[in-house]
């Protein structure tokens, strides 16, 4: 079921922003950016309707507010945009295809830091039948402040070690329980056979620049398998 339109408005910002700074939203912060044509009695009476639901929660009563797992949810099933990546980006990917038939495992290793690197999540690309996994990024994530504290940093290393098995487990897109996020789209690699690409991260990562970035990518590859074909 879906939320009134206030509501919807106010879990958009509340996530866009939290996965932009890393710091949970407060009401005040709502009314300076306009996000809704309202008092902020009316903004705070909403923002607890959103934590009374689930989708929202405080860590301490004078805090702002930051998603759950399940407001992350709805926003991936419901408000979040997929488009393009940027024409440099585009560009990028296009133009690494272009070696694709003659050094494919030097591309998929070029293609993991590429998506790496703009994303700064841990990603790569699997060959599920033959369970080749190429993967970059993990240092980068790690300096994310959902991973300052020791355990929750484990936690993530043993996840990203265990990447093959948890792609199979996880759903294309998945806001975790444990705190983490992923997206993976999976294709027809011809000769290759099934494979996935990937971005894993905290839970707060950029759940529609990653989508759109591995869709892309995803759809290069098999471009380039049609038009080897096609020779």
């Amino acid at each position: 079921m879906r939320l009134d339109d206030r509501k919807e408005h106010i879990l958009d910002f509340i996530v866009r922003d939290y996965i932009d700074t890393a710091v949970p939203v407060s009401s005040g912060r709502i009314v300076s950016r306009k996000v809704l044509d309202a008092s902020s009695a009316t903004l705070r009476n909403i923002m607890l309707e959103l934590d009374e639901d689930g989708f929202l929660y405080q860590s301490h009563t004078s805090a702002g507010r930051a998603p759950t797992e399940k407001g992350y949810r709805y926003f991936i099933d419901n408000l979040m945009e997929i488009g393009d990546p940027a024409h440099d980006v585009r560009n990028e990917l296009d133009s690494m295809m272009n070696d694709f038939f003659e050094e494919s495992e030097h591309v998929f290793e070029d293609l993991s830091r590429m998506l790496a690197k703009h994303l700064r999540l841990f990603s790569g690309i699997s060959v599920l039948d033959d369970e080749r996994i190429f993967g970059h990024g993990l240092p980068e994530v790690l300096r994310e402040p959902e991973f300052f504290e020791h355990g929750a940093a484990v936690r993530f290393v043993d996840f990203a070690e265990n990447i093959q098995k948890n792609l199979k487990r996880h759903s294309d897109i998945d806001a975790d329980a444990k705190g983490f996020g992923m997206v993976s789209v999976m294709f027809d690699g011809g000769d290759l056979g099934k494979c996935v690409v990937f971005s894993a991260g905290p839970q707060r990562m950029n759940y529609e620049k990653a989508t759109s970035l591995l869709k892309y990518a995803a759809e290069d590859i098999k471009n380039r398998k049609i038009k080897k074909h096609a020779k």
